[in-house]
């Protein structure tokens, strides 16, 4: 590869086109530092925008170099492969953590959090104030963009019930602009958008409630959350959809399969639909492992599990 210079130290032609920009960029960069699993390669540049000027100009210097681009955000619900990912990642999880809370204006009350915030952290701000809206979202790892793309929630409630509208920026042009909630396609576990996008922020639309209820719902979710989910071991989230009128996990643990481990993958012991990282995990490690769950439960019961779990990047050669 052909090296160039600049301020007397050697870059590669990638580093070169982003010379100058604001914005953090890392170059071949360890993508398993940035995604809850812990596990995958290295990314060819790894952008961290701290706002939306930061942002545009990288979105500017990828599109008039022909960069692909891939968006990853806190790396939850997300598998890196061990090859890593070619062109562009961008990670808004560095920044865009700003929240704001609009006055009351007949019964409804706004509040607009920039991608970047975490989810918890929202959905425990609202129901401080006695807002209802995010509490379905309390407990679910992540960023508030992040869960607005996986439509995040509970079985009862999904986080796009409560979206008024976005802020997005478009990969093919343009600044950041407004699209209202009805733009959206939202469906179990998906948002999708009109054409591919970065969403910047998500403004909600809340309403005043009980306290006693909504801090008794808040609880139920929080221990719900707690009880079921692993903790204190690198995990991704759910790993498969739930079929109709029934939940992988217990289809999963009825299938015998909590514990069975591939390299350094396993299924929790906890909750059966999550994989954790014991240790050492390879994306290798993990996709061997699905496989196995899904093998297993197909011949025993004849369902076949659907991922929720997002792929990005490439295997390893």
């Amino acid at each position: 590869m052909n090296m160039g210079t600049h301020g007397g130290t050697e870059v590669t032609p990638l580093e070169e086109k982003f010379i100058g920009l604001a914005c953090e960029i890392r170059f071949c960069a360890p993508l398993s530092e940035f995604n809850t699993f812990q596990i995958g390669g290295p990314a060819d540049a790894i952008a961290l925008p701290r706002n939306e000027r930061e942002l545009v100009e990288v979105l500017e210097v990828c599109r008039a170099e022909e960069i692909p681009i891939t968006l990853l955000g806190a790396g939850a619900n997300t598998l890196v492969l061990d090859g890593g990912v070619r062109g562009m990642v961008i990670s808004l999880a560095r920044g865009f953590r700003e929240f704001t809370l609009s006055p009351e204006e007949e019964g409804v009350i706004l509040l607009e959090a920039e991608a970047g915030v975490k989810s918890p952290q929202l959905a425990r701000f609202a129901a401080e104030r006695w807002l209802s809206g995010l509490e379905a979202l309390i407990g679910v790892p992540g960023t508030i963009g992040g869960a607005l793309a996986m439509n995040a929630g509970t079985s009862e409630r999904y986080m796009g019930e409560s979206v008024e509208s976005i802020r997005w920026i478009r990969l093919r042009a343009g600044e950041a602009e407004r699209l209202p909630a009805g733009a959206l396609a939202f469906a179990y576990r998906e948002a999708r958008l009109p054409e591919p996008g970065i969403v910047v922020g998500v403004r909600f639309r809340l309403r005043r409630a009980d306290p006693e209820s909504l801090m008794t719902l808040v609880q139920r979710n929080a221990e719900y959350r707690k009880d079921r989910q692993p903790s204190g071991v690198p995990c991704a989230g759910s790993i498969f959809r739930n079929p109709p009128g029934d939940h992988a996990g217990r289809i999963i643990e009825a299938a015998g399969l909590k514990g069975r481990r591939v390299g350094g993958a396993e299924v929790s012991q906890v909750h059966a639909n999550f994989l954790v990282n014991a240790g050492g995990a390879t994306a290798a490690d993990v996709l061997a492992l699905i496989e196995e769950v899904r093998g297993e439960v197909k011949t025993q019961t004849g369902i076949e599990l659907r991922l929720e779990l997002k792929m990005i990047g490439e295997s390893a050669s």
